[in-house]
């Protein structure tokens, strides 16, 4: 009898999955995957959706990247009945022999009071409506003469990414409909981070680097600087306040609130997996992407990242073909990082990649082959030249 397995959500980790199981896993299982859209994004360049930056393909049709064996499920996970092996959604429900639950993200308050007055950069959908606010509040702006001003909660990767893009559409509009210096020096964006640098796991040197570069672009940086909360256009602070027509929350993220709302023990819904990425004590559930809590052997854990996540599915499907044929897999799985890379703007970044450290255009260029590399892996040679 066919074994089932099923796949909740379709980001990084359960793509990467379902796209590294071969032909004889298909044969072998029953697999389906329940995702509440249709499709797969770029979770890494949603700062361009949200900017409606012209960058080549970013999302993809499930139908169209899966192997045709594959059950697509479009719909939303209400419940896992982890006793009964059964995972429930809106309109039914499916067993499962194996589960591997892979749900994605959701933004993290961090208890701050008014978190509903911001928007958030968290799917296509999100990042989608950002980017009508913006065009209809830059037509508002220009017929008003008032300027624009747009403040961006947190300073880590998706908000210097997201404020980098910003502060070039800003420019590339007030160029292009001619608007007066006096005018379109009212046009702010604004980057508030609660640390005293930016990037504290990049050197002293690249994180004023990447500071630099960001101020250059005209983006003015509130450095250690906390949040107490957000009223309607207002960011409160401990000493003071920042007016702002649009607050875009981009301080932190955690796992989906699906894991967070079972009986299984997660924190900041993320589940402690063993060296297998099985759920501690399961020998059935699998917990790969946001939602898992990857030990770094150093007592703390891996922070979730789209590099974590398809070493996680690439693994786990390796995992698979011996699961499924009943053989014994041992082989632990390890995760060393290749570096970071920031982008700031469309020709310049800052990593560090392989050990090393580099500002400027070489970066820039290596993110986006990593990000052709993975068109690749979802459509084949022809994904290179999306």
């Amino acid at each position: 009898m066919r074994q089932k397995v099923v796949v909740i959500g379709a980001g990084y980790a359960g793509v990467s999955f379902l796209k590294s199981l071969d032909d004889e896993c298909l044969r072998l299982a029953d697999v389906t995957i329940i995702n509440k859209n249709s499709y797969h994004y770029h979770s890494t360049m949603l700062h361009k959706v949200a900017t409606a930056e012209n960058s080549g393909q970013i999302m993809f049709d499930l139908r169209e990247i899966l192997h045709p064996e594959i059950k697509i499920v479009q719909q939303a996970v209400t419940d896992i009945d982890e006793k009964n092996r059964v995972v429930m959604t809106e309109s039914g429900s499916f067993c499962y022999d194996y589960l591997v639950v892979a749900a994605g993200f959701e933004k993290e308050s961090f208890n701050v009071k008014g978190i509903e007055n911001s928007v958030f950069i968290g799917s296509y959908t999100q990042s989608s409506r950002i980017a009508e606010v913006i065009k209809l509040k830059f037509s508002q702006a220009m017929q008003n003469q008032t300027g624009l001003k747009i403040a961006v909660c947190g300073g880590g990767l998706t908000g210097i990414e997201f404020v980098a893009s910003c502060a070039n559409m800003l420019k590339r509009k007030c160029d292009f409909y001619k608007i007066p210096a006096e005018i379109s020096s009212k046009f702010e964006v604004y980057l508030i981070s609660s640390t005293p640098r930016l990037l504290t796991f990049f050197s002293d040197d690249l994180s004023k680097k990447t500071a630099k570069k960001l101020e250059d672009l005209g983006v003015k940086i509130l450095h250690d600087t906390r949040i107490s909360s957000l009223d309607k256009g207002v960011v409160n602070f401990a000493n003071g306040s920042l007016s702002a027509d649009l607050i875009v929350w981009t301080a932190g993220i955690k796992g989906a609130s699906i894991v967070s709302d079972s009986d299984i023990e997660n924190d900041r819904s993320r589940v402690k997996v063993d060296e297998n990425l099985r759920a501690i004590g399961s020998v059935d559930r699998f917990y790969i992407g946001d939602v898992s809590a990857v030990s770094n052997g150093a007592g703390g854990y891996y922070p979730p990242t789209a590099q974590i996540a398809c070493e996680q599915g690439v693994y786990l499907a390796m995992q698979f073909r011996d699961i499924l044929k009943g053989t014994k897999f041992s082989k632990p799985f390890k995760f060393k990082s290749n570096g970071t890379i920031c982008s700031i703007g469309h020709s310049y970044a800052t990593a560090q990649v392989f050990g090393f450290e580099m500002a400027g255009f070489l970066p820039s260029l290596l993110k986006t082959i990593v990000e052709k590399k993975w068109n690749v892996k979802l459509l084949g040679l022809k994904g290179a030249f999306l």
